[in-house]
């Protein structure tokens, strides 16, 4: 029988609005790839977490986590996007037993993702340090902080006129610092991945860098 072909891994990682997200997304669908938003699973359980009765039992609470809660459809994902929850979910992503019981969940879906995909990419904060340290390529997107509220206020002022850049400044800063600090998988770039500034680029042009690179390291995924 012949051996199943080992299909690629990729790693897109990087602090908030670095613009990984919408990368990452591109890339998955120009190169038919299998997308892994790693951090919802810390969106969904922060979501599930503000209306548990059981949260004052962090086990208690985890066990009571169906599989079904992290397959989220397109209608019920945008409710995962708003500041109390990346807030929370930040917050329980400091704690172990949280990013245990998220690491397995991940894990598994690494290794059992649809045939139909040529390979799977990862975005997140410890894609390739923690999630994949194996990978086949691996990125860290950043940017300037200032850039990168600058970025996201414009995003978030398009919904809401009365959005304040000092507020969105602020509460980035108090992701970095969450995530930067924290003592399991702290935000930190992989030794082997490629790093990328995003201040002086927009998408499209972050997009053609990532994929040339994509492609110099992987000539035959062409």
């Amino acid at each position: 029988m012949a051996n199943k072909k080992i299909r690629p891994i990729i790693t897109i990682d990087g602090p908030a609005a670095s613009g990984k997200g919408t990368v990452t997304k591109s890339i998955a669908n120009d190169l038919n790839l299998f997308y892994l938003e790693t951090g919802i699973f810390y969106r969904a359980i922060g979501k599930l977490f503000l209306v548990n009765k059981k949260k004052n039992n962090i086990k208690i609470f985890l066990n009571s986590i169906t599989q079904e809660s992290f397959f989220i459809d397109k209608a019920n994902k945008q409710e995962l996007y708003n500041e109390e929850v990346a807030e929370i979910a930040s917050t329980l992503a400091k704690l172990k037993e949280v990013r245990s019981f998220v690491l397995a969940k991940q894990l598994e879906m690494l290794k059992h993702y649809p045939n139909k995909f040529k390979g799977i990419i990862l975005e997140g904060r410890d894609c390739g340090t923690v999630i994949a340290p194996n990978a086949d390529v691996k990125f860290f997107l950043n940017a300037k902080l200032e850039i990168r509220a600058k970025r996201r206020h414009q995003q978030l002022f398009k919904q809401d006129k009365k959005t304040m850049y000092e507020k969105v400044y602020m509460e980035l800063k108090a992701r970095d610092d969450n995530d930067i600090s924290r003592k399991n998988s702290p935000l930190v770039k992989a030794e082997d991945a490629i790093e990328i500034d995003c201040s002086s680029t927009d998408i499209e042009e972050t997009i053609m860098i990532v994929k040339k690179i994509i492609f110099s390291k992987l000539p035959n995924f062409i």
